[in-house]
């Protein structure tokens, strides 16, 4: 079997590994952030192990490939995915469980971390070694690496972008997350079978072997070595320094992409589909970048050229898709529409139903055409790269493995020095937009080293003129990072403000009609100022109904009202607040600077404490028992919301509650009221007519929930006079004195739900809710 049968056999089957790998990748980060927490602290942890295993792997499989030569590579693929897909069928035990009895010893990112790269670095090791055996294998000429590799670098990315897809949309809200894991496993597990059979084709007798074909291996001839490493002016370029550049080049990369991800999570106004999509979007575009960038390779006269011409290009693209959605879309007629749109929730809240012609259009704008307006064109170049930084470093057959493993190692460390730096810094210290101009400059000055590789002369001087313009022009256009997110808001630059830091871009909009300021996270609103009675009622009824409370905790800060509304009963003596997106907090201070009396009266409480985190991951780390939980939760089709809606989160709580403890949460979905009733005996549900055309909240408690409507009133009329207008005053007194119990249970938990109508740790089926569209029935929650 010859090279190009060999790797046309191994095509389908690298793309079957991909697609396991994103699959797992997935799935895998999902269920560890259920004890590591959502945050970027966590989630960059997790990112992090997983990249330092798979450039380990890369390293020790170039090595590895070189050692066993052609036919022995393809031997230890297989094994390779044997070991993958035996890990995947019982890794949901260790990322689960183990993760959920160490958590409270994990706090700190380092200990998170170290942990995340233990339980991470057998499969992802293995997922490293694939590339290196793989290009050893099918690579008989040296003057066909690029190409070769290139090709087949593209089809597994291209297989990984088909694994995030069926992922994101199908496996994990059909099948859960157990099921979907053993799924990818199995997939791996096939994947070995049929590399051991290609591999007994190749061991046919009586044809030559791959080994027998390369007896004789081509390689570059010493003079031409030292031609193609040299500049100019005679001087060598070494070869560990286009290691090192690609090293560079994918700290860059990782941090665009996650710029990419946050304009693009905005522009959405996501749900839990949106991040699979994305990605799946990212891996296309890449992945064809590679193909294109395979077919070109061979007519380069000097790879090392495009290489960096490449680079230059994706800066200035990547800079170009902000300029032109910004600054220029909006003055060509667009604006109108666009103001429209980003003024408004997007498809936070789902897809809706019956979607004609004109919705689908909508639909395809929102989630191709701008998506791939702000990545398409940088991404499609970075993909192109590759081929050409392969054909740049492959020396000689007998290496290439040594080679191919020492790039990918050094773009993998790349990759995580570029999520660590712009996530943990840049953003927080620049903005989207400050990063966008920081990583463009930064990129395109890489680039500029192709005029290293030109002769003086007048051709270059022109060429460096013109690039510098070029980018200079593209920096001075740019948007500054306050327009960008008014613009992704659609309001005045006047009317707005913005508090970004690593974790979100948390921004208030303000309303010159009823003087409002209004909270919006990730380009998705939530509450305001002043505050409405739903989010006030939810922290003010919890403690009324006990003779003494002493300890609240919220979860989620948001605008501020439910905590603002606990700290009005002085009966409570700590009030703690745990807010993922700390700019909230820095909004809030906005807000009481500005002399809105509520967010004074807050600050100045010493009985407050606002802490900066992971609601969830607080709750396993801090034992300490509240006799007031009330948690401020995402939409349920929001992504990740499932661990704050599961039976496993109301569990948690409970063991967070005193005795008598209150448990306080808005319920968007009978779902939801099933799992709570599932955990708590005693419940009560009320009515808010007066918030989002009738909102519902419940009360839970493992103890009776006495509603003696005097006594109620009598602890509210304690409040100070200036803690309320005194026409919300009114409303709450009228609320206590009638609303009537919707939902209430009386010391029995909800027996016989069925799994489907309820929600899970590891089967969020409210957040996943394209998959599980059935409703269930309220009858057997409430009684």
């Amino acid at each position: 079997m010859d090279h190009r049968r060999l790797g046309a056999a191994l095509a389908p089957i690298f793309a079957l590994t991909g697609f396991s790998a994103l699959t797992l990748q997935v799935v895998w980060q999902r269920v560890i952030s259920l004890h590591s927490g959502v945050a970027l602290s966590s989630f960059v942890t997790v990112v992090a192990a997983f990249l330092g295993g798979i450039g380990i792997g890369s390293l020790i499989g170039g090595r590895l490939a070189d050692r066993l030569g052609a036919t022995r590579s393809l031997v230890a693929f297989a094994v390779a995915n044997v070991g993958i897909g035996i890990f995947a069928w019982f890794s949901i035990a260790l990322f689960y469980d183990t993760y959920r009895e160490l958590a409270a010893q994990l706090d700190h990112p380092a200990a998170s971390f170290g942990f995340n790269m233990a339980v991470l670095s057998v499969p992802t090791i293995l997922m490293g070694l694939s590339l290196s055996l793989v290009a050893r294998a099918v690579t008989t000429r040296i003057e066909h690496a690029g190409a070769l590799i290139g090709r087949m670098y593209s089809i597994n990315t291209i297989g990984a972008a088909a694994g995030a897809a069926v992922a994101g949309w199908y496996l994990l809200g059909t099948h859960g997350f157990e099921n979907s894991v053993r799924i990818a496993g199995t997939l791996n597990l096939v994947a070995a079978a049929l590399i051991t059979l290609v591999w007994s084709k190749v061991r046919v007798p009586g044809t030559a072997t791959t080994e027998q074909a390369m007896a004789a291996p081509a390689m570059v001839p010493d003079h031409e070595v030292d031609a193609a490493e040299a500049l100019p002016s005679g001087r060598r370029v070494p070869a560990w320094a286009w290691f090192v550049l690609y090293g560079i080049t994918g700290m860059v990369a990782l941090a665009y992409e996650q710029l990419f991800f946050r304009l693009i999570d905005a522009e959405m106004r996501s749900n839990s589909y949106s991040f699979a999509h994305v990605l799946t979007l990212y891996l296309v575009l890449f992945g064809l970048g590679a193909a294109i960038g395979s077919r070109f390779v061979r007519r380069a006269t000097d790879p090392r050229a495009w290489f960096l011409w490449i680079q230059f290009a994706v800066a200035i693209t990547a800079s170009l898709a902000l300029i032109v959605l910004v600054q220029i879309l909006p003055n060509i007629g667009l604006g109108g529409p666009l103001r429209k749109y980003f003024g408004g929730e997007g498809y936070n809240g789902g897809f809706g139903t019956d979607l004609d012609l004109k919705a689908w259009a909508k639909l395809a704008v929102v989630y191709l055409v701008v998506p791939l307006g702000i990545m398409g064109a940088p991404v499609l170049l970075m993909g192109a790269a590759f081929p050409f930084i392969q054909a740049v470093i492959a020396r000689d057959v007998e290496t290439l493995g040594r080679r191919t493993g020492t790039l990918m190692f050094t773009n993998t460390c790349g990759n995580v020095i570029g999520t660590l730096v712009s996530g943990f810094v840049l953003v927080d210290l620049f903005g989207t937009a400050g990063t966008y101009r920081l990583l463009t400059a930064a990129l395109a000055v890489v680039g500029l080293g192709a005029l290293l590789l030109q002769p003086r002369g007048r051709r270059r001087t022109l060429a460096g003129v013109t690039a510098a313009a070029v980018l200079g022009g593209t920096l001075a256009a740019s948007p500054s990072n306050h327009r960008l997110w008014s613009f992704l808001h659609g309001t005045d630059d006047d009317r707005f403000t913005v508090a970004e830091d690593h974790s979100c871009a948390t921004a208030l909009k303000y309303d010159d009609e009823d003087g409002g300021a209004y909270l919006h996270i990730n380009g998705s609103g939530q509450n305001g100022h002043p505050f409405d009675d739903f989010h006030v009622l939810i922290g003010t009824l919890p403690p009324l109904l006990r003779a003494q409370p002493k300890n609240a905790l919220a979860i989620g800060f948001g605008a501020g009202s439910t905590t603002y509304a606990m700290l009005q009963d002085r009966r409570l003596e700590n009030v703690t607040t745990v807010e993922l997106c700390g700019g909230a907090y820095t909004l809030g201070d906005h807000l009481g600077a500005e002399g809105r009396a509520d967010f004074v009266r807050m600050n100045e409480d010493p009985r407050y404490t606002a802490k900066v985190g992971d609601g969830r991951k607080h709750l396993l780390v801090d034992d300490r028992r509240q006799d007031v939980i009330t948690v401020d939760t995402l939409r349920p089709t929001s992504a990740f919301s499932g661990s704050l809606y599961s039976r496993e989160f109301y569990q948690l709580l409970d063991r967070r509650l005193t005795d008598e403890g209150i448990v306080a949460q808005w319920i968007p979905t009978i779902r939801t009221l099933n799992t709570i009733s599932s955990v708590f005996p005693y419940i009560t549900m009320f009515r808010v007519d007066s918030y989002n055309n009738g909102a519902l909240f419940v009360m839970a408690s493992r103890s009776p929930l006495p509603f003696d409507r005097p006594t109620l009133l009598d602890r509210f009329g304690k409040t100070a006079p200036e803690s309320y207008t005194p026409e919300q005053r009114t409303r709450i007194e009228q609320f206590l004195r009638d609303a009537p119990a919707i939902c209430v249970r009386n010391g029995t938990t909800a027996r016989g739900i069925p799994h489907k109508h309820m929600n899970h740790d590891l089967r969020p089926r409210d957040e996943y809710f394209l998959n599980n569209n059935d409703a269930p029935d309220l009858a057997t929650a409430c009684r």
